[in-house]
């Protein structure tokens, strides 16, 4: 006569997970087929995959050498620089300009790199981007900060400093945003 299967003590041997071997698993990768729990599952678009899957695919798309970095920044600071200068000098044409010079200067910077992607290539374009704009964006909280520090209160001379910030800090933005998505 045969046994009735317990349902306590399953026939199929038990797995655990790769990365955590205290964590009973049923669930495989679809990719290497590794046992992985739900912590270390990812959801991607055909299915549950480790993360090694997932960063090994990831990392095909990141073809950028270091020196794609230092192009860039060559590239971007000096085109930063011209745009902030005269971006929020244009006042609420600074809202059209800030987008074009953003989307101008990922465009060069995709091309001069050889159209290579790099993993960080968006946060060294922001950054110099950045850099570049400090010394417009502070120069009137600076005349703001010694009107108010004179005695003077928040006089002429310190509300047309903060007023003066409103147009490269929006320009900043959207030239920022724009090379970051471009």
């Amino acid at each position: 006569m045969a046994q009735a299967q317990s349902p306590i003590h399953p026939t199929e041997s038990e797995t655990f997970c790769i990365n955590h071997p205290q964590t009973r698993t049923s669930l495989r990768c679809n990719r290497c087929g590794n046992p992985i729990c739900t912590k270390c599952a990812m959801r991607t678009p055909v299915g549950y995959r480790c993360k090694t899957c997932v960063r090994n695919q990831q990392a095909v798309f990141y073809t950028a050498s270091s020196m794609d970095y230092v192009v860039a920044a060559v590239i971007t600071l000096p085109l930063a620089l011209i745009g902030q200068l005269i971006g929020p000098m244009l006042g609420f044409f600074a809202l059209f300009v800030g987008p074009i010079v953003g989307g101008l200067i990922a465009e060069l910077v995709w091309r001069a790199t050889g159209k290579r992607r790099g993993k960080y290539t968006w946060l060294i374009v922001a950054g110099c981007m950045i850099i570049v704009a400090l010394p417009v964006v502070a120069w009137p909280l600076l005349v703001s900060a010694v009107s108010i520090g004179s005695g003077s209160g928040l006089g002429r001379a310190g509300l047309y400093g903060v007023l003066n910030l409103l147009w490269p800090v929006i320009y900043l933005i959207l030239a920022v945003g724009s090379a970051i998505a471009g």
